[in-house]
Parts: C-alpha cells; sequence; structure tokens
C-alpha cells in the first residue's frame, strides 16, 4: 500500500537554499523535478514583486548551474533550474526510492514537502539514505493510502485523465478561459455533458487522493 508523508525540509537539504536565504519574500512552488544520476532539474513557479532580487540570487546560486525563465504570467513566473552539487540531498533520497513529490513549496527558508511512498519499505529506505548523509527533516504526518492506483494516477480514470490534460493544454482552466466547456467537448468529441462529468469526476479524485488525508 502506498503511503502519503509531509515533511519540512531545510532548505540546504532540499533545493536552492542560498537562493531562499537572499530572496526569502519570494514565493516557490516546486512543479516536478527530474533527477538523473547527479544531475537534478526542478521546474518550479515564483510569485511574488521583487523578480529582478530572485533572479540575481539564482544566478549567483553556487548549487545552480543554468536556469532559463519558461513563462511569464505578470506576478508569477516558471523556471527551470539545472542544479548539482556534490552533497546528495533529500531530492535524491526521493528519487532513489521511486517515491513521487506532490507538492512542495518554501516559506523563505525552509520546504514544506508532501511525497507518495510506493510502500512502507521505500519510506524505510528513505530514512536510512537521510540518515547515512546527515540530512535533517522533521516529519508532520504519515497516512497509509486507501487507494494504491494513486501512485503515479492519483485514482484518476483514461478518460478522466484525457479530459484534465486536454482541458490544461486547451487553456481552460485560465481565467477567462480561453476555451469554452462545449469547445472542449468538441476536441474530446464527445458530448458537452460528458466532458463535465468527465471532468468533474476527474477533480473529485485527485482532491480525494492528493489533499484529503483525515479519512
Amino acid at each position: 500500500m502506498s503511503v502519503l508523508t509531509a515533511f519540512t525540509v531545510p532548505g540546504d537539504d532540499f533545493l536552492m537554499g542560498w537562493t531562499l536565504q537572499r530572496a526569502p519574500e519570494m514565493q516557490i512552488e516546486i512543479e516536478r523535478v527530474a533527477v538523473e544520476d547527479d544531475d537534478v532539474t526542478p521546474y518550479f513557479w515564483v510569485a511574488g514583486e521583487e523578480f529582478e532580487g530572485f533572479e540575481a540570487a539564482l544566478a549567483d546560486d553556487p548549487t545552480v548551474e543554468r536556469s532559463v525563465e519558461l513563462e511569464d504570467h505578470g506576478d508569477q513566473r516558471l523556471y527551470q533550474v539545472e542544479w548539482e552539487r556534490n552533497t546528495k540531498g533529500i531530492v535524491y533520497a526521493v528519487s532513489e526510492v521511486d517515491a513521487t513529490i506532490l507538492q512542495a513549496e518554501s516559506d523563505g527558508t525552509d520546504w514544506s514537502v508532501e511525497l507518495l511512498f510506493p510502500g512502507d519499505e521505500a519510506v524505510s529506505e528513505f530514512q536510512d539514505y537521510a540518515a547515512a548523509h546527515d540530512l535533517s527533516f522533521e516529519l508532520r504526518w504519515l497516512h497509509d493510502s486507501a487507494h494504491p492506483e494513486a501512485f503515479g494516477q492519483y485514482g484518476v480514470t483514461d478518460e478522466q485523465r484525457e479530459a484534465l490534460v486536454a482541458a490544461y493544454r486547451n487553456g481552460y482552466f485560465e481565467v477567462p478561459g480561453d476555451v469554452s466547456l462545449g469547445e472542449l467537448a468538441d476536441e474530446l468529441d464527445i458530448s458537452k455533458n460528458a466532458a463535465s462529468a468527465r471532468l468533474h469526476r476527474g477533480y473529485a479524485n485527485l482532491v480525494e487522493n492528493t489533499l484529503v488525508h483525515d479519512e
């Protein structure tokens, strides 16, 4: 059975600790992290008003090899960073035990991280890795997932996933939306009612398997 967890992790033991210390007023939220050998490539959203200072700190961060701005929405921007360091951080432990970062947000100093592990053994391996590399974290909560299929899928069916991804890629979730529900239904070649049902059921499954942990 998969295991849902939440940790508080110091910036130096996760990602971009140096940058966080110099731009604490900016809010950072990890979208996803790709790890291959010693290379770590995080994609993350940054919100705030001091982008000039943040980008200067990111450029000077000794753990950052290269950064690229991918999207600019005024007070929110999406970045890709190539990040490499000799000391193995928590993010490497996540990769080695095949865990998934569901959410990671900074408060300017520490990271609040939610992880999904494939099972109890992976949690133990993660703890062993952290201890062996002298990495610190604080466990906030741990729950067994009532839905093992949530690992990678989050309880979403193939049809629901198709509808949600199409909605996202076509700008349905933008405010205002770039396409209407009817236009999205035409894109999927289904009725408007069917499109609405798939989206609502997909939303419900995503929330149940990623945000609701007290049932």
